[in-house]
């Protein structure tokens, strides 16, 4: 495979050399496979070694008392929408086929980012993924991602750790960079479990809970730490800010949503869940031997919270669809990279558009088509 990989990106290489210049959009990506050749070319010295980060000292616990001062504030200018770009499942690799592919990610992001020109990035995990190294791949990503000179939040998905570099190491790479709001938070919870809250006049219209799903879904100490942080932060608000929450992996509510809402002999979505989007692939849910949905009671935190309206994932790169249930809107996301699955369609990103009372838009786009193209376009308010 990878004797295959290096002769597709020789290949490609050598038509970007002849065909491209310094001035040319192609330079860059030239640039880019040079040094994918480089790297695997030293797979085996790459490969060997192993990067692991530091674990986290903070230690959450719920006798704190709720406090702003340890989340991140982004400014909204009044009057104007504030954007935020979702990406997903990225997949940048060292090696193998996703390595290929990665090369030509650069030029996606770059094209959505350029065409939204968001206040904040929030990425849904599987941002590297390769079974022998990511040491590479996750700095091109994070220089990439701080090239923009935003605010840019990720998340971690079940791809990122199956390599040689672990989720802290990860993390660290990525929380060196200026513009990365990425928080470790209490190693017991897992890698990134932190708050971003987006105000206007000084007032929080809209708090961000970014949260590791592990490679199922939230567990019992995230279910505590998610109740202790809505519950500060309708206090601090007077449940004035509406609270979202990213992940990367659907919790089975995605399933049941999907089975209420889809009329499968109609082919078209039942009234009374303001549903759009499509299944293309089963909800990849976490599940038991027999495959049904594990039910670990995360969506009723959510309910409970009277201000949690809406929940964003990955993952399954075949989904789009967004479906209002029990006072909760379900989202997934579009995903960028084509490994693992693809559907023509289903490469691009999401925009979610908030206003002075919280999201007021969710919009699709795909790249699939050539240019830009929104084919989803939900108005939450």
């Amino acid at each position: 495979m990878e004797k295959i990989t290096a002769f597709f990106l020789s290949i490609v290489l050598a038509l970007s050399q002849f065909f491209g210049t310094a001035g040319d959009p192609d330079y860059e990506r030239m640039t880019n496979l040079k040094e994918s050749l480089k790297i695997l070319f030293n797979k085996n010295e790459v490969v060997a070694q192993q990067h692991t980060g530091s674990v986290s000292d903070e230690k959450w616990s719920a006798d704190e008392e709720f406090s702003f001062e340890n989340t991140a504030i982004l400014k909204k200018e009044k009057g104007k929408d504030f954007k935020i770009l979702t990406l997903s499942d990225i997949h940048f690799s060292d090696f193998g086929y996703r390595a290929f592919l990665s090369v030509f990610n650069v030029n996606k992001i770059k094209r959505v980012v350029a065409a939204n020109q968001p206040d904040l990035i929030v990425i849904l995990g599987d941002i590297v993924c390769g079974d022998n190294s990511d040491y590479y791949s996750i700095q091109r990503i994070t220089d990439l991602m701080e090239s923009f000179g935003i605010p840019w939040a990720p998340v971690f998905g079940n791809h990122d750790d199956e390599s040689n570099c672990d989720l802290n190491f990860l993390a660290e790479v990525m929380m060196q960079s200026p513009h990365c709001l990425m928080q470790k938070g209490d190693p017991e919870m897992g890698v990134g479990n932190y708050i971003v809250n987006i105000a206007e006049d000084e007032k929080i219209v809209e708090s961000l809970i970014l949260m590791d799903s592990h490679h199922n879904q939230p567990d019992e100490k995230q279910h505590e730490w998610f109740k202790w942080a809505t519950d500060g932060i309708n206090r601090l608000t007077d449940n004035g800010s509406e609270i979202s929450i990213y992940m990367h992996i659907p919790i089975p509510e995605y399933r049941y949503a999907y089975d209420e809402a889809w009329n499968a002999e109609k082919k078209k979505w039942n009234d009374g869940y303001n549903a759009y989007g499509s299944q293309h692939e089963s909800v990849a849910c976490e599940r038991d031997g027999d495959g049904n949905p594990i039910q670990r009671g995360f969506f009723d935190l959510v309910k409970a919270s009277g201000t949690s309206k809406y929940i964003f994932c990955g993952h399954d790169h075949m989904n789009n669809y967004s479906i209002e249930y029990e006072g909760v809107r379900l989202t997934y996301t579009m995903k960028l990279g084509q490994a693992s699955g693809f559907q023509i369609g289903f490469d691009g990103g999401t925009v979610i558009t908030v206003g002075s009372q919280g999201i007021e838009r969710i919009v699709h786009k795909t790249l699939s088509y050539g240019p830009l193209v929104k084919i989803v376009d939900i108005k939450t308010k």
